[in-house]
């Protein structure tokens, strides 16, 4: 049985020493329990079936409290979230979202309150400056709601108060949180137009406004902004993590001093599960280290980001046991990755799929105008995913079997060659891509040393090769495949630092 709240429970109405004392007591548990209780539930409004003492007014539920299945307590009392406590029935409860109406999350609302969305801050003690006009009050960092309930997630100069690692996180929870088809709107500062305008012939006064809407207004403890976002870097994040970006916009005030910002609009394209997300992430986070000596780092970050992640293993579904092998779990992630059912192409061909997408990720992360390799290159498959960059192509072009795609043609290739002694000069390359390649030479150690000798200072090699492949493309395949081992062994002989390696099935 739940009380309700103000009802003291008497045996009697006689007024005496013992009701007196009864009375005090069922006070005090209705205080204990509310303090403890941020909410309760009821099936239906009860029927007071107590006595009461004389001269206690029964408080009778007016016609809006009947007709509604919960209990919503005084709203001083119900705006700060619990996050220990079911998200979806706090906010019913406190009355500003029904179920069955879209949730549209507005956080970090500040001054603006928005029609249609449920606004999310810190509460006013928070805030030195800010008149704050939230629905509810908490660290929107610490909101965790169920996998697929949100349509919309919106920010508005809120995402650059978060540093690297919680930024990630963030769009993994939000992407999480997002229903498919789900938006995400977020607006910050724009690094790159605001530094147009510092390097521009503006005023002193100009130039400083700018310095502050980079770092902040710095009045609340909230209040610096410690990271710092672009419309590529936008778009390269999102991409990653399991968005399509809609639109991206920079925009710049058309008055002093001249401040720029950029939107992006993007929707939930798929699920993906937290491996496959950390792994995104893994990736996205080395691309913020500035030399192979920052590895320490990186690892710190990566352990931050598992950490904050660590009690939401709830986003993934279906998941193995724990201490499964990671090439097992990663193998059932293909299987489950879109639903109860996979397509059979899915199943079949899931190397060759997850190859893919990992050097499309790969290749979404080269500057434009680089200069790009594609070694054994064949019928050139990824040639689209290097638009952006000078993309070329070698092989030795000996092989007249079916290749990749089913035909037996090769694709546009500028240098024809054994793999050992490609015709182009030392360091001219700022990429080499070589995709299931190695076990069809007879050398690969000298293979290896060629791409060396080809690459620039501080460039970068992109190579899978299996790990154990039943015989193809006889009779060039002159190995099974390679080990972790392999690669870290042969490379360091070479200068090259091995900065990942990720294994696919029974591939890397």
């Amino acid at each position: 049985m739940t009380p309700s709240q103000q009802s003291p429970v008497l045996h009697t109405n006689d007024i005496n020493e013992q009701q007196k004392s009864n009375m005090a007591d069922s006070d005090q548990d209705l205080k204990m329990y509310q303090d403890k209780r941020i909410y309760f539930e009821c099936i239906k409004t009860p029927e007071t079936r107590r006595l009461f003492h004389e001269g206690f007014s029964q408080n009778t539920p007016d016609e809006k409290t009947t007709d509604t299945s919960v209990c919503p307590l005084p709203r001083n009392e119900a705006k700060t979230l619990d996050p220990g406590i079911n998200i979806l029935d706090q906010l019913r409860l406190t009355g500003v979202w029904t179920a069955g109406r879209p949730l549209k999350l507005h956080l970090g609302c500040g001054e603006q309150h928005l029609d249609g969305y449920i606004n999310i801050d810190y509460p006013p003690d928070e805030h030195e400056v800010m008149q704050v006009k939230a629905d509810v009050y908490a660290n929107v960092t610490e909101l965790d709601f169920p996998a697929g309930s949100i349509h919309e997630v919106r920010l508005h100069h809120v995402f650059e108060h978060f540093n690297r690692v919680t930024a990630l996180t963030m769009l993994i929870k939000w992407q999480n949180w997002l229903e498919i088809g789900g938006k995400l709107h977020i607006e910050t500062p724009d690094l790159i137009g605001s530094a147009k305008t510092l390097l521009g012939e503006y005023s002193w006064k100009t130039k400083m406004g700018v310095v502050r809407h980079i770092a902040g207004d710095q009045s609340s403890r909230w209040a610096y902004h410690v990271d710092h976002w672009f419309p590529e870097r936008f778009e390269h994040t999102l991409s990653n993590l399991g968005f399509r970006v809609v639109q991206t916009q920079a925009t710049s005030w058309p008055h002093e001093p001249f401040l720029s910002n950029v939107t992006v609009i993007a929707v939930k394209s798929q699920n993906v599960s937290l491996a496959e997300q950390l792994k995104s992430a893994d990736e996205l986070l080395w691309e913020s280290t500035v030399a192979p000596t920052e590895q320490p780092t990186y690892e710190v970050w990566k352990q931050q980001i598992r950490a904050l992640l660590s009690d939401k293993s709830e986003m993934v579904s279906a998941r193995l046991p724990q201490h499964v092998d990671p090439q097992l779990e990663q193998i059932a992630h293909v299987f489950q990755q879109s639903g109860p059912e996979q397509p059979i192409q899915e199943i079949h061909d899931f190397n060759q799929r997850e190859r893919d997408r990992w050097v499309r990720m790969k290749a979404s992360t080269i500057p434009v105008g680089s200069r790009v390799l594609d070694i054994g290159a064949g019928t050139c498959p990824y040639r689209s995913l290097f638009a952006h960059c000078d993309y070329k192509t070698h092989d030795f072009k000996r092989y007249t079997g079916e290749k990749l795609g089913g035909t037996t043609e090769y694709g546009k290739i500028d240098y024809e060659s054994d793999i050992c002694a490609i015709p182009v000069n030392d360091n001219s390359f700022d990429v080499i891509v070589c995709t299931e390649v190695l076990e069809h030479t007879p050398e690969p150690i000298e293979a290896l040393r060629e791409m060396s000798r080809i690459l620039k200072d501080g460039g970068r090699l992109f190579l899978t090769a299996p790990l154990g492949s039943g015989l193809h493309q006889l009779p060039y395949h002159y190995y099974g495949g390679y080990t972790p081992e392999w690669y870290k062994h042969f490379c360091s002989k070479f200068g090259l630092y091995v900065s990942e390696i990720s294994s696919n099935g029974g591939f890397f």
